[in-house]
């Protein structure tokens, strides 16, 4: 099971990015081995780009801060359940989403409505 993760460097010590679209590194966590891989952030890639690179890794969940709409949608689209890790280390994150201690995102604005419109099909 493969899990992003938005963060300010390369590693699972580094701290789980406020915003996801300004995140230094996007991290794909293999939750079976460990094994992490890092996607540098360039010059602030669009956010639809790094929300694609979520889904093209096949990842059930992201850990990150406040989405924009257009991320959102698409990870929403794509099943991807997200998870607000703001002030957490990746590490701490990952082991809070396991322990489902983490707060949903259930819309752009970080709030607890859920705006429903991902359950329409």
């Amino acid at each position: 099971m493969n899990i992003a993760v938005t963060a300010d460097g390369q590693n699972l010590n580094n701290e789980v990015s406020k915003q996801f679209a300004s995140c230094k590194y996007l991290l794909i966590v293999n939750m079976s081995n460990s094994n992490v891989i890092a996607i540098e952030n360039e010059d602030n890639s669009s956010e639809e780009w790094l929300a694609t690179q979520v889904v093209k890794y096949d990842c059930e969940a992201i850990i990150t801060g406040k989405l924009n709409p257009i991320a959102f949608d698409i990870l929403t689209d794509a099943c991807v359940t997200r998870y607000l890790g703001t002030g957490h280390s990746v590490e701490i994150a990952l082991n809070l989403m396991e322990k489902q201690l983490l707060k949903y995102i259930k819309n752009h604005e970080g709030t607890d409505e859920c705006d429903g419109h991902h359950h329409q099909r």
